[in-house]
């Protein structure tokens, strides 16, 4: 039996003997080889916590079982990346983003599909697994103390897991807690962190999120100084790899912001009333999400910045909302309209806080909502919900600046788990009416992503890749849907377990390796 398979026999073990394998697999020099979380459900968690935690190995899988048939002209790889554990050397991880970050591409030629997935090696994974303890501060988990009870210095990570895009012929896995990190598109090796060719200064950390106009492939992001003096930077990504400046705005503190937009003159920036408190996060005694404020008090900010630099800022206030994605933007008889996300407190932020707990707190849905701004009289024109429990939206990025007729997002059917989005929506913003493929009962939704036919240039033709995980297989899979009827074109079950996560993107420039890690 290849030991990529050994998951089945794993799962048969005690958790005593699981370590004992474990160790002598280390001594082997096979650790890499054999699985790490399939121990049997042994208790009756949430589906979502299920869905995100630790996988069941890593590896290298060509993809045999499969429903339907996959299409032939489909070709690129769908690289995903995602928060990796939520335990780590026995410490219960408290934070849905918390966790090394653990990559997979799943790689299509011509009908066939190769899986590829692994943890990204930091070196301070590295050095974590050497000491065989827990050494660096996640998002929202503190270190235990050392083995004679002092404490753990606070040092970060920095986890690449919330996005991965494919620019300037590598991967950049994106976190916006600190710089981009490089990592080989075609075995998923750790390489380096990435300063955008000495662009990108050591201060400020990049957006999980840049946009890119589909005409000029020109990208653009930003970060948050990091320090006391804390600046919005906003920065255009040259096809040189470089960064270009555009914007250094002062901030009144150091405000989350996690999306942005692009439309044709304009980036805008949704910026909620929640920042860090700065005294608590530099104190060394409180992780980056004990230090986080929501200040229901104070305005949600939209932020207008001409795309060529120049002119002046347009901020248009808004009441408080908590937001993190938003859709397409576009421009329209001088007007500016846009799909975001919002979130009327900050019950969410409360509930990704609360993850390792067994059940999460109530959370308010979000609202999926299209607003229409006056650039010219810095004021909100209209301000319209059209659905509610729903995130992750995506569209055809080709449209990105332009009107985009579709919109697909992921809905949250499970009133007790949030966080377990099971319905596939797609919004016909045109016709204002929305298409729903609800999924079989314990199985939930990764967010969907776009690929466009080969050749063709309407905004619906072509395909929607989505991963799921099957609660009842404990396992997961990867749908190919046509993205004009929302049908099942094949699914394709990996065998295997793995995190969920966030964000992934497509791409024809790369494909994964076939050669065993």
């Amino acid at each position: 039996m290849s030991l990529y398979s050994s998951s089945h026999s794993v799962s048969q073990l005690t958790r005593r003997q699981f370590g004992q394998l474990l160790s002598g697999a280390g001594l082997l020099g096979l650790l890499d080889q054999v699985s790490f979380a399939a121990l049997p459900l042994e208790n009756k968690r949430r589906l979502s916590w299920l869905a995100y935690r630790n996988p069941s190995a890593e590896g290298v899988w060509q993809l045999t079982k499969i429903e339907g048939k996959v299409p032939k002209e489909l070709n690129g790889t769908l690289y995903r990346i995602a928060p990796g554990q939520k335990e780590n050397h026995g410490v219960l991880l408290k934070h849905l983003f918390d966790g090394d970050a653990f990559i997979s591409g799943f790689s299509f030629r011509g009908g066939n599909v190769t899986l590829r997935a692994k943890f990204v090696d930091l070196p301070e994974r590295l050095e974590e697994l050497k000491a065989k303890r827990m050494l660096y501060t996640e998002f929202g988990t503190m270190p235990p103390p050392a083995p004679d009870g002092s404490p753990v210095p606070r040092k970060s990570k920095n986890q690449p897991s919330v996005n991965v895009i494919h620019w300037d012929n590598t991967l950049l896995g994106l976190s916006e807690g600190g710089h981009p990190t490089e990592i080989d598109p075609v075995d998923l090796s750790y390489r380096a962190r990435h300063d955008f060719y000495g662009t990108l200064p050591r201060d400020v950390p990049f957006t999980a999120h840049p946009k890119f106009d589909p005409l000029t492939g020109e990208g653009y992001g930003f970060g948050v100084q990091q320090g006391m003096g804390t600046a919005l930077k906003v920065y255009r990504m040259e096809l040189t790899g470089k960064l270009t400046p555009l914007y250094s705005l002062p901030q009144k503190g150091y405000f989350m912001i996690h999306d942005m937009l692009l439309s044709k003159q304009y980036l805008i920036f949704i910026i909620p009333p929640v920042r860090f408190d700065l005294a608590t996060l530099f104190s060394g005694k409180a992780t980056p999400a004990e230090a986080l404020r929501y200040f229901e008090k104070e305005p949600t900010r939209v932020l207008l910045l001409r795309r060529d630099g120049t002119g002046k800022p347009v901020t248009i206030e808004l009441p408080a909302h908590m937001v993190f994605h938003h859709g397409n933007a576009y421009e329209r008889d001088g007007k500016l309209i846009l799909d975001t996300i919002l979130s009327p407190n900050q019950q969410v932020l409360d509930a990704l806080y609360s993850w390792s707990k067994e059940q999460l707190p109530p959370s308010t849905p979000t609202k999926v909502t299209r607003l229409v701004l006056d650039p010219a009289k810095a004021s909100l024109v209209s301000q319209t919900d059209l659905a509610e429990a729903q995130e992750f939206p995506r569209f055809d990025s080709r449209r990105t600046g332009d009107e985009a007729r579709y919109l697909y997002a992921l809905e949250s059917g499970l009133k007790d788990d949030g966080f377990a989005p099971n319905v596939l929506v797609r919004h016909d913003l045109k016709q204002g009416k929305q298409q729903r493929i609800v999924a079989e009962t314990g199985r939930v939704f990764g967010e969907a992503v776009f690929v466009p036919r080969p050749g063709n240039t309407e905004e619906n033709n072509g395909w929607l890749l989505v991963q799921g995980y099957d609660g009842k297989r404990d396992e997961n899979f990867l749908e190919v849907r046509d993205a004009a009827t929302l049908s099942l074109e094949a699914r394709i079950w990996t065998g295997q377990h793995f995190p969920l996560g966030f964000h992934g993107n497509f791409t024809t420039a790369a494909f994964v390796s076939t050669e065993a890690l």
